[in-house]
């Protein structure tokens, strides 16, 4: 048998430095449930292939693990963590008081090109509020993705800003189906304009959608007074994108107010799960080019599943994160005694001293080895 056979591509065996950093991550993450409220949950691995077949962008269902169980059922080994959430929450939680603030640590599985900071299995994070349009929930998601940051130590990142609603106002506005605007908006996402230009194009009103995109698309600026004057002025013919622009700026000043900063507003910005619908966000660090976090708001999934409910939230990295962090980030388990048997009739003095420290919390070794200490 070859070697390489045993492991598989993308995959990957966690040593104690790199598990002690996944778990200072987790940590973090878990110490913001309990400041901002939210409770943690966990879902099933093996989830339907029909639940993501609903809204989680054509890149993600070509890349899904899939596989038919024994009984025959299309399932698959949940690629990212959103829809199993609202699937939860939907038929779990519908007699829970308004708002419904939901956390959750879970492995996900895609099927991508192995590259730094990507993998085949991965594990999110998750913060989800459920129940409320008030943007003070899209501040407070963003408050939370700057409050891990700084939690970890990592200081040098920004939080790149935009609004699905303004986009998906605009090719509304513009009679764009919004089958046709899912496709568009994931070849924004993936930064090639050429094609997404060659789908809206033919339509009866593509060339002003063209023009339009092609305009937010060149705004992009570190101040937001600035990103919104300039879209508003593109925008000033299409009232209902112009609320959704109203919306992002009420955002990123209630943000502001409760101390986050760091923003890069990006009007022609799209995030590839088709089930977007407001503000949208990713963070990114020096020197790591991939987003660590990101999400946004997303108003119509549940009622996909039955429960008309607005939800916002994000899912952060923590693959991504832990290696964005500094070794010194990372807490040191320091050992704090060690008992040395030196003579096989020491065994049981040395047996009974280390099982009366553990039982206080002292980390303790037992050496087996009866090497010379002197």
């Amino acid at each position: 048998m070859k070697e390489d056979s045993l492991t598989l591509r993308g995959m990957r065996n966690l040593l104690p430095d790199e598990k002690a950093k996944l778990n200072r991550v987790e940590s973090e993450i878990r110490r913001l449930f309990k400041i901002y409220g939210f409770q943690e949950v966990e879902t099933p691995t093996i989830e339907p292939l029909e639940l993501f077949e609903l809204k989680s962008g054509e890149e993600i269902r070509h890349r899904m693990y899939r596989f038919k169980d024994l009984g025959g059922r299309e399932v698959v080994l949940r690629p990212e963590a959103t829809a199993s959430i609202v699937k939860l929450v939907v038929r779990e939680m519908r007699s829970a008081p308004l708002p419904i603030k939901i956390g959750y640590v879970l492995n996900a599985f895609r099927y991508d090109e192995p590259q730094y900071g990507r993998y085949r299995e991965f594990k999110q994070g998750g913060f989800e509020i459920f129940g409320t349009k008030s943007p003070l929930a899209d501040a407070e998601i963003l408050e939370i993705s700057s409050r891990l940051m700084e939690g970890l130590g990592i200081k040098d990142y920004y939080i790149k800003i935009g609004h699905e609603g303004v986009l998906r106002a605009v090719l509304t506005n513009l009679n764009v189906e919004e089958s046709v605007q899912d496709r568009v908006l994931g070849l924004i996402d993936k930064e090639r304009l050429t094609e997404a230009f060659e789908i809206l194009g033919p339509l009866p009103k593509g060339g002003e959608a063209v023009s339009i995109i092609r305009s937010l698309w060149e705004i992009k600026s570190r101040d937001p007074d600035e990103a919104v004057r300039k879209a508003g002025e593109v925008l000033k013919n299409i009232p209902e994108a112009g609320d959704q622009l109203e919306n992002l700026r009420e955002i990123i000043e209630l943000a502001k107010a409760s101390g986050v900063g760091g923003f890069l507003v990006d009007m022609g910005f799209a995030r590839g799960l088709d089930y977007y619908t407001g503000m949208i966000f990713e963070v990114y660090v020096k020197d790591l080019k991939i987003a660590v976090n990101g999400g946004g708001r997303y108003d119509k999934l549940a009622g996909l599943l039955g429960w008309d409910i607005p939800a916002v939230g994000c899912a952060p990295g923590i693959d991504r994160l832990s290696l964005a962090m500094d070794e010194e980030a990372v807490p040191r388990d320091n050992l704090v005694c060690m008992i040395v048997s030196m003579v096989k009739e020491g065994d049981i003095i040395a047996a009974s001293l280390a099982g009366m420290l553990r039982m206080k919390g002292v980390p303790t070794l037992v050496d087996y080895t009866r090497r010379d200490v002197s």
